[in-house]
């Protein structure tokens, strides 16, 4: 070798080098910090101080709670109340009455076979639910007498020109519609529109059918809508619950388990389940004003006084700070109503 440099050899056997043992507490992130025990595992103060969880640590944002929708029982029956205030002129909502009138749906989902999912189903004696297939089939439309066909897509779809009942419209001489979102968050301004197009079509149906002797055709319905998506089990049933909702004053859970009587395959995930019950209580707070407004209508608004500028910052400081009281305590534990009692840990010691 060269007395400039030289060579060091160094094998696993002639070097061992030991970690050093880890420290019982460590604080990376400060005194609150996480923590790692003797097997460098992340641990929390609490598991220090002898408190298990209860459940599994999450760092994602928090999500809204499960809503269970029950099992309905095979021998209940659905009877819709006659459609209540649908904002049109009386003669159209008359019209809507009679074309609407005398629907029911018995429980009948023991005979659901799988291949059933391909096709359409009647969730109201004129309007049908199912997928895009269903919208294809030229014989069953013909002989369901399926006058529009309503598709529920994504934007993204639209512009691809990829779902569409338009062709099949003009090769039966029928009408067609689409109503198009973004995403399902989209869906709950969608639902009014979706109702519109379905209620106008039923009503111009029966102005264009009335002209004929319903007496002797013996003619029963005036004009049949099938709703459709890709699968007729998400956007489309979404927008059919929404429909019983507007129509009949049904809740979420009432009109859910309705569409499910009649078609067993839709699938109601956490997300549309809270955009319909969000749309539920917009529908019940506008029937309310509606009542309020017909149950009042001469009555005189009186003007109240103006308040002292002390009188307004003392209730601010009560609504912010609370009086103690316990009313204040109970309108508190109104944010807790609903639910279940969990215990995020657990004293191990």
């Amino acid at each position: 070798m060269s007395g400039h440099s030289r060579v060091l050899q160094v094998t696993a056997d002639t070097l061992h080098i030991e970690s050093p043992a880890p420290s019982n507490v460590i604080f990376p992130n400060g005194s609150y910090g996480n923590l790692y025990n003797r097997d460098k595992t992340p641990v929390t103060t609490s598991a220090i101080n002898g408190a298990q969880p209860n459940g599994e640590y999450t760092f994602r944002a928090p999500s809204p709670p499960h809503i269970h929708i029950p099992q309905t029982r095979e021998e209940h029956n659905f009877v819709l109340p006659v459609p209540g205030n649908t904002g049109y002129s009386v003669g159209d909502e008359a019209i809507l009455a009679r074309v609407t009138a005398a629907q029911y749906s018995m429980i009948d989902t023991v005979d659901w076979r799988y291949e059933l999912r391909r096709k359409a189903q009647s969730i109201l004696t004129f309007l049908y639910l199912g997928p895009s297939s269903s919208a294809r089939d030229l014989e069953a439309l013909r002989t369901e007498g399926i006058t529009l066909l309503l598709v529920i897509r994504n934007t993204m779809t639209a512009q691809a020109s990829l779902l569409s009942g338009e062709r099949v419209a003009r090769q039966l001489g029928i009408e067609s519609a689409a109503v198009d979102v973004a995403g399902n968050q989209e869906l709950i301004a969608a639902f009014p529109r979706a109702a519109k197009i379905i209620n106008d079509h039923l009503i111009s149906s029966y102005h264009r059918l009335a002209r004929e002797n319903d007496t002797q055709t013996g003619r029963s319905t005036w004009g049949r809508v099938l709703v459709f998506c890709e699968s007729g089990n998400e956007r489309s049933a979404a927008v059919v619950a929404a429909y019983l909702m507007h129509m009949f004053g049904l809740d979420m859970v009432a009109a859910i388990q309705y569409v499910q009587s009649q078609r067993f395959c839709v699938a109601f995930d956490d997300g549309l389940k809270n955009l319909l019950q969000a749309y539920d209580d917009i529908m019940r707070a506008r029937r309310t004003v509606t009542r309020g407004n017909s149950a009042a209508p001469h009555s005189i608004m009186v003007q109240p006084g103006k308040r002292r500028r002390h009188e307004v910052d003392d209730e601010d400081e009560d609504m912010d700070m609370g009086d103690g009281s316990d009313s204040t305590r109970f309108d508190d534990m109104d944010r807790f109503a609903g639910r279940s009692a969990f215990a995020p840990f657990l004293d191990a010691s």
